[in-house]
């Protein structure tokens, strides 16, 4: 689906922070036949699928497992970074500007999950979606849904169904919560990108010849996956 706006407190872009640039960007590209940009100066590279922009990779710059991060929209990033601090967010990256494309900041949300904010400027995020190899939808791994169902109904205006389980974001889409998979680590609670997919089991046997691991197959039939350098990502047929 083509993206013209996205509506404030919505996610509108996902990059990846990996320790491998080169082994993240040949496994991405096979596997959804993304084309990864030349890095610029900070190593930042986009990824477009059929010219339009989709994601972006660079170097890790937190230590321990990579993975993906999703970017909010919101339309006073000053606000939102106090309004999060009030909340018991900590904020890592105060909002800053980066050039005429946007204000960014970074933080960890109360159950130690980390996002990034967004004020667009030139760049207003992702231009295609919900299409097999694209963005589909996030979950929050989390042992402590209802301490972060508070928060986000505070923070972005995210509304929860009783037990927790589910956000409704303002566009509509909803956002699943899980438990963290595997063995309790430092890093407990993280968001989950979904990217889209017509077949997930064949998508996902051939992440596997790529080098990605299977962490659990879904009763939905979604698969959770870690990438050849371990970061978390899924694939699903469902757009929630």
């Amino acid at each position: 689906m083509n993206i013209t706006r996205h509506p404030e407190n919505t996610v509108s872009w996902i990059d990846l922070g990996t320790p491998d640039t080169e082994t993240t960007t040949a496994f991405y590209t096979a596997l959804f036949g993304w084309t990864v940009a030349r890095p610029d100066p900070n190593g930042y590279q986009l990824c477009t699928l059929r010219g339009q922009l989709v994601a972006a990779l660079g170097p890790a710059e937190d230590a321990g497992a990579p993975y993906w991060t999703i970017n909010v929209t919101v339309s006073d990033i000053q606000a939102t970074a106090t309004r999060f601090t009030n909340l018991g967010a900590r904020i890592i990256v105060a909002p800053t500007e980066v050039g005429t494309l946007g204000h960014y900041a970074f933080a960890l949300d109360p159950v130690g999950a980390p996002l990034s904010l967004w004020q667009p400027g030139t760049h207003t995020g992702m231009q295609l979606n919900h299409e097999p190899g694209t963005f589909a939808d996030i979950s929050l791994l989390t042992d402590h849904s209802a301490q972060a169902a508070a928060f986000y109904r505070s923070a972005l205006h995210w509304n929860s169904n009783p037990d927790h389980t589910e956000f409704r974001l303002p566009d509509n889409s909803l956002a699943a919560t899980g438990r963290p998979p595997g063995k309790p680590t430092v890093q407990r609670s993280l968001w989950l990108v979904s990217f889209a997919s017509d077949r997930p089991d064949a998508d996902a046997e051939r992440a596997r010849r790529l080098g990605a691991t299977e962490v659990r197959e879904d009763s939905d039939g979604d698969v959770v996956m870690r990438d050849p350098t371990g970061a978390l990502f899924a694939l699903t047929h469902h757009v929630r």
